[in-house]
């Protein structure tokens, strides 16, 4: 890759990222959920995902988000506050928390999901089968590389948690 094609496909993932995020934003303010911030409604958006698959305990959630039990449990609080989720136990099992969408939730996930809906058809409406498929391809490869880099990151933040003597023994045991 040239120098010109590494600062040019930057500028595109910067430029889009910002544009997507934008976006959002301007749909949540317009369907009056101002006190919402994307992060969140993608919270809402994979509990409500979840909810369907019967997969919405925290660490399940958690999980599908890529981010850790606490940063998962600060956002559903404020969003439990807001009015947009509810969270009970498991009745078998009080350690099983599942959380899932109230009305209010469900309204900005369905506008949230329509909105998706939209930019996806909108920007595949010029392409023919063909460049959607060279389309869908290319995603795929970004998608892989941004997953294996989260995890990579994940993986390393695990490591710092730990000191050093620890995580020699503990690689030392998974190699043996």
């Amino acid at each position: 890759m040239t120098q010109q094609q590494q600062e040019e496909l930057n500028r595109f993932f910067v430029h889009v990222f910002n544009q997507i995020m934008a976006l959002e934003e301007a749909a949540l303010r317009d369907v009056g959920a101002k006190d919402l911030s994307v992060k969140e409604l993608h919270v809402l958006e994979a509990v409500g995902d979840l909810t369907d698959e019967g997969r919405n305990t925290m660490t399940q959630i958690a999980d599908a988000l890529s981010i850790r039990v606490s940063t998962l449990t600060t956002a559903v609080n404020t969003l439990v506050r807001k009015g947009y989720l509810k969270r009970g136990g498991e009745p078998g099992d009080r350690r099983i928390i599942r959380v899932t969408l109230t009305p209010r939730g469900q309204e900005a996930d369905r506008v949230h999901e329509a909105f998706h809906a939209k930019m996806v058809q909108d920007a595949s409406a010029g392409l023919t089968e063909d460049g959607l498929e060279v389309l869908l391809q290319s995603l795929h490869q970004l998608d892989h590389f941004f997953t294996e880099m989260g995890r990579q990151g994940r993986d390393s933040a695990r490591l710092e948690g730990h000191n050093t003597e620890e995580s020699h023994q503990g690689q030392a045991q998974q190699d043996a």
